[in-house]
């Protein structure tokens, strides 16, 4: 079993929850409800998403940076797929496969999507002209996440830092969002390459 694999898939349901704060709950001051209020508004008019992102991942006691892109595919309800150059996570909101390309790997575990482990915890700050700033927190310890930070803008979130149990922390940052563009179902089931190791978690 990969353990590197398990946490990259537990970083991309955080990712697929930030970008449009899925199911999250106001846990901080009358402004952070508003602004969650707003996310909400906006998510509940969109079927399907298609966005493109940076991403920038920053080590504790360290120089080192690491920086990709991707697309991330949302779909109503419970259903991404994130793609970047080594690595696809997907769900159908039942079963999430998560391919590796570095170890040609492929995770297979259920999608445990009552487990959302944010909670808004107040409003920190400005993110640019037009943005509020949430920092988010974990509701339970088992989290491998720390904090998540999200950029709301006209209720889309436009950037999300991720700051893991270690103090890695990796930035999401938006390229471009296409909102609806009627994603087909096959989008959200992983064809496993062939040849892959396929290690089976249900």
């Amino acid at each position: 079993m990969s353990y590197s694999i398990i946490r990259s898939a537990r970083a991309a349901a955080a990712l697929a929850a930030a970008f449009l704060a899925l199911g999250a709950r106001p846990g901080g001051g009358d402004d952070a409800q508003e602004i969650l209020k707003d996310v909400r508004r906006v998510y509940d008019g969109i079927r399907d998403a298609e966005i493109r992102f940076t991403e920038r991942t920053r080590f504790p006691q360290s120089s080192l940076e690491q920086h990709s892109a991707g697309t991330l595919y949302l779909k109503k309800e419970h259903k991404y797929r994130i793609e970047t150059e080594d690595q696809t996570v997907v769900t159908d909101g039942a079963t999430v496969w998560s391919y590796s390309s570095a170890s040609h790997q492929v995770l297979i575990d259920r999608y445990k999507g009552g487990d959302n482990p944010f909670a808004p915890e107040r409003i920190l700050a400005g993110g640019g002209a037009d943005c509020a700033v949430l920092k988010l927190v974990p509701r339970g310890e088992s989290s491998l996440v720390r904090t998540l930070h999200i950029w709301v803008d006209k209720g889309l979130v436009r950037k999300a830092v991720i700051t893991d149990v270690n103090g890695k922390e990796t930035t999401y940052t938006v390229l471009d969002i296409r909102l609806n563009p009627g994603l087909s179902e096959s989008r959200f089931v992983l064809e496993i390459p062939p040849g892959a190791e396929v290690v089976d978690m249900r």
